[in-house]
């Protein structure tokens, strides 16, 4: 596990998504929709960026993805 510090001190992480991360992340997608981003980490529900979220929805999670 991979984490580093930002200006403001915060604990960021970094590296592999674990399965309770993608959970909060859809239940919040479910919930808000698939915008403001960066609200997940200023509301405290993931220690990642909100481009780390925006990335993580866009190219594994969202439900009409073609793989």
């Amino acid at each position: 596990m991979e984490e580093r510090r930002s200006q403001s001190h915060e604990v960021l992480r970094k590296g592999p998504w674990k399965l309770e991360e993608d959970e909060v992340l859809l239940n919040h997608v479910n919930r808000f929709g698939p915008r403001d981003w960066s609200s997940i980490r200023s509301k405290g529900l993931l220690q990642r960026t909100g481009k780390s979220c925006r990335l993580r929805w866009v190219n594994k999670l969202r439900p009409n993805l073609k793989k």
